[in-house]
Formats: structure tokens, sequence, C-alpha cells
């Protein structure tokens, strides 16, 4: 190479590399950090990784610690030491909470007030927060399957999250090939699509090469940066085609489901319910057959919980409904027919939040009355679960 054209690439290698840092030291004075907790899994698609830590300031703000076994909170001794309770909690991002610190999740505040549940007596009461961001029920089976049950849990509590849980159980509505789908056959057998573990997306992911790229984004902002540009086109491609699968012609937050708050009335949703419930079926043997109580509490999404009632009831009347408690009603139903315990925090929580004119909802950094439960959701989530696994955790 020429000497000129040597001095020129030099230069211009030189004056990149001060522009990187100096982009990387201004992310970091100005707090901007998008960490990457999650990793290809080979049974559920993907999970959190081990080990990773960060600041979470994107919805919310919490340094976010992902324990030795891959999840929140404190990591757990296996086998289950003598007088030791546990309740293992599966769900989704609600479940999993990173945008408040883990000590004000609803897990966390259970185990603390569970402390001094009279059943309990001189036995100390595990909570295990099992939440992943973007599950729905079909891996949070293969969680209790592949994870879950090694802790021993006494109570397997289910977080159904209605807002988009029963479209994530479909492959026809939800259409996302990073995650496995149930199977129900004409004898009502459930089994699962993993064709994901075939795509060239999971392949690339789960090469050596990826796995050290996932650990370097929680310590460059300019990855994590240029890592959240790309989740949010996804974002955008993926609310895009959720909203052509909502009815009705009242808009709610992007990515939630209106076709949730009443009976199903086409054949793909009818289908959704039905997979779903199969799940819970599942769940409920699988728990029973380790020797756990299985239970349900449905969350609440923030239309439901909008503190301003004339809100809510133009939201309703665009749907052509009388309430939006369809999918919580639903699932006490089905808990009734099926002997599983069922807590519905919807209506409670509406009334708490319009007489205390309270978000349970959103942040102020992203939108209040949207988005995941604040530490107010929580708090108020936690305090009616206290009673109602008390009440499983005591002997029958």
């Amino acid at each position: 190479m020429p000497p000129a054209r040597r001095a020129r690439f030099l230069a211009l290698l030189i004056s990149t590399g001060l522009g990187l840092l100096i982009g990387e030291a201004a992310l970091r004075v100005l707090g901007v950090s998008h960490p990457n907790f999650y990793g290809p899994d080979p049974v559920r698609g993907w999970g959190l990784i081990p080990g990773s830590r960060g600041w979470w300031r994107s919805e919310g703000e919490a340094f976010v610690e992902i324990n030795s076994d891959g999840f929140r909170g404190p990591s757990r001794v296996r086998p289950k030491p003598p007088g030791v309770l546990r309740v293992a909690i599966l769900g989704d991002s609600c479940a999993e909470a990173v945008q408040v610190p883990y000590e004000a999740t609803f897990a966390a505040r259970l185990e603390r007030s569970l402390a001094t549940c009279p059943g309990v007596g001189a036995r100390r009461v595990e909570v295990l927060d099992l939440g992943v961001s973007g599950y729905g029920t079909t891996q949070e089976l293969l969680t209790l399957r592949d994870q879950g049950l090694s802790f021993a849990p006494d109570v397997v509590l289910l977080a159904f999250y209605s807002g988009n849980d029963v479209r994530n159980n479909s492959r026809t509505l939800d259409a996302d090939p990073a995650r496995p789908y149930p199977v129900v056959g004409a004898d009502g057998a459930l089994s699962f699509d993993d064709s994901f573990r075939a795509t060239g997306g999971f392949r690339l992911r789960s090469t050596l090469p990826a796995q050290w790229l996932y650990r370097l984004f929680n310590h460059v902002r300019l990855l994590q940066l240029a890592k959240n540009g790309e989740t949010a086109i996804k974002t955008a491609i993926g609310t895009a085609r959720a909203r052509r699968n909502e009815t009705g012609g009242a808009l709610q937050e992007l990515g939630l489901d209106n076709a949730v708050y009443s009976p199903p009335t086409e054949s793909v949703w009818s289908a959704a319910w039905s997979s779903t419930e199969a799940l819970f079926t599942a769940l409920r043997s699988d728990s029973t057959a380790a020797g756990a109580r299985f239970a349900i509490v449905s969350l609440t999404t923030p239309m439901q919980v909008n503190p301003d009632r004339a809100a809510r009831d133009a939201f309703a009347r665009k749907l052509g409904v009388a309430d939006l408690f369809y999918p919580d009603d639903r699932i006490v139903a089905w808990g009734a027919a099926h002997e599983v315990p069922v807590l519905a925090l919807a209506r409670p929580l509406q009334e708490l939040a319009e007489h205390e004119r309270l978000y349970l909802h959103g942040f102020v950094n992203s939108k209040l009355g949207e988005g995941h439960w604040n530490e107010q959701g929580h708090a108020a989530a936690a305090e009616r679960l206290e009673p109602f696994v008390c009440q499983l955790l005591s002997p029958r």
C-alpha cells in the first residue's frame, strides 16, 4: 500500500476508533442502557442468560441480575432443604418484571409477606420467580418441566396475562417462528411444535461466536443501542401483525389483543383458547404428579385497571361488550370446573385504581397507564395474593 494511502487509512481508523470511544462514553454519561438478558434455549426458544446483569431503563428503572439458575431473585438450593416451602411462579414479562427492582416485584413482596402465614408455622417460604419476557403458556409449561420441578415446589402458580398469552399459544395468531407452540390432537393429547429449532435464526444464535456476542452486549453500550434498534424494528413488525388480528374499532396499547375481551367469534380464537385450556390441564397434571398444588392468578391489562371509568366505558362500548372481564371470568369458570384455585385480580385492582386515582401500569419514562405494572401495581397484586397463596400452603 502506498504511504499516502496507508496514512489516510490509519487516520480513518484512528478517527473511527475515537468516535466510537466518544460515543460509548457519551452513552454511559447519559445513562443510556439497553442490556440483553436473553439467549437461545433449545426447549423454550429463548431464556434468561445465567449471570447476566445490567441497568434496565427502557421502561421503569432497575438494576437487573439474573442468578446462576437463569431467573431473577436469589439462587435456590437443590434439593430443597428441610423446613422450606416453595412457590414457583410461571409467567412472562409481567412476572419477570425487569421494570422495577427485584425487591419491589410481587414475587419478592409475596415471599416477605408469607413469613407470617399461619399455615407455614416455623417453616421458611421461598418464592421462585421463573417469569421470562415474551413467554406464552406453552413456554411456561416447558419451564416447569425443564427447570421448575427440580426445585420441588409446594405450589405452582401460573401468572396468566390475558393481554397476549392466548395469542402466544397460537401459531396462526402469533406467527413468531422463534417459539414453540402447542398442538392439541383430536383425542385431546397435547404435543408441541418445536420447529423453531430448525430455523436459521435459532441455529445462528446458538453458535459459539453468537454466545460471546450476547455476553459482550452487557459491557458495550453502542452494541446495546444497535441491538435495541433491531428489536424496535421487530417489535413494530410484530405489533402491526397483532393489530391485524384485533377485533372491534377500539384501540389500546400496541401488542395487546382486543379479541380476549369477548367470547371468541372466529375459529382461530376459539382454537387459541382451547389450546390455552389444554395447557392449563397439563400444568395441573404435572404439578399434581410432583406433589404440588397448581393455581392460577389472572393478572391485569392496563385498560382493565385504568383509573378513568369514562375511558374504560368508552373502550368497552367500542368493543361492544358490557365490561372487560371476559378472560378473567372464563379462567375462573375453568378453574371451578377443574378444581383449580383461581385468583382474578382485575376487579379488585380496578376498584383500587379508580378509588385512589392510581395508575398501576406505566412509568414516568414511558407512559402512565400503559405497559407493565409499576411498584404500586406489584404492591397491590402482592397484597391480594398473600391470603390466596397462604391458603394453598396450609395443610389440607
